[in-house]
Parts: C-alpha cells; structure tokens; sequence
C-alpha cells in the first residue's frame, strides 16, 4: 500500500503540533479570562446582594446585568481595571440612546457609519446627572457586531422599569 517513512511521519507531526499550537494556547486564554470575568461577577452579586434575572455580555469586554426586584442595573467593562457602574434605577429619570455617526464617502455615495453607541441614563439627585454605558468604540473595534440592536432592547427595558417608577410615585403622591 504506502510506505511511510519514520523521518516523513515525525516532521508531518511537528509541524501539526506547530500549527495548532496557538489555537490551543489562545483557547486557554480565552476560558481562563471568561473564567475569571464569571468569578468577578459572581462576586460583584454576592457582595452587593443582587441577583440578575436579566444580563447579557459582548465582546468579551462588556457586561450589563439588571436585578429587576431591587431595581439595581449593573454595567462592567473588563479591562486590566474592571470598570463598574451600579445604578439605582429607582433614581432614574430618562434612558436615551446616544449614537454618533460620520458621513463617508464611498464609491461617489455617501455612507453614515457608527462611531460609538452609548446607553444615557439621568438621574435625580445625584452627584453625576447622568451615568453613561459604552455599547460600541469604533476606535476599539472595527466593526459593529449587533450593539445597535442590543442596546434598543436594553432601552425598552430600562423604559418600561422607569414607567413603572413614575406610575408608582404618582400613587404615593395622590395617597
């Protein structure tokens, strides 16, 4: 049939090993960070005594959870620091979707692309008015990769629970 030569078959392995060697040490990386972004917010949970019923995390860099019962919204940006915001959505005003665009031109026709995509949410009585979440930085990423849509929901979400407070308020007030 084929005659394999030892020296043939030892290179052709090395050669695989070489090959798939980043592969691996990439994977690696990648479950010990995702692993250690988890124990982050496990812990962020546990010491702030929420329980997200509502999260989502993108690009292995963004994290917005939502405890609905307390009314608490958390957002993480994993970074060499971790940055996190922890809003009291009962102090809330107004979410608004802030989305900066550029005009380019292409071929003769005129594209708009998304610069950044950001979640701002006011707030009452505070020292900072309005706290603003990072969805999309067209300067870290290249390309958008479903934030636009993301970030809609998020908003209808954080309306409705804003709805929700000022019907409530407007109860208390009239009792």
């Amino acid at each position: 049939m084929f005659d394999i030569e030892p020296i043939s078959l030892v290179i052709s392995m090395v050669i695989m090993l070489l090959f798939s060697t980043p592969f691996v040490i990439f994977k690696r990386k990648q479950s010990q960070k995702i692993k250690a972004q988890k124990l982050f917010l496990d812990q962020l949970q546990n010491k702030a005594g929420l329980k997200f019923d509502q999260s989502d995390d993108w690009r292995d860099r963004y994290f917005i959870g939502l405890d609905s019962e307390r009314k608490v919204l958390v957002y993480v940006i994993f970074d060499a620091e971790n940055t996190v915001h922890q809003i009291d959505l009962s102090k809330a005003s107004d979410v608004k979707v802030l989305k900066m665009e550029r005009e380019v031109k292409v071929e003769g026709k005129t594209t708009k692309v998304i610069d950044s995509l950001s979640l701002k949410i006011d707030l009452i009585g505070e020292k900072e008015a309005a706290k603003i979440l990072e969805f999309y930085d067209s300067d870290l990423f290249s390309d958008n990769l479903g934030e636009l849509p993301l970030i809609q929901k998020w908003q209808e979400k954080l309306k409705a629970i804003l709805k929700n407070n000022h019907i409530s308020s407007k109860k208390s007030i009239l009792k």
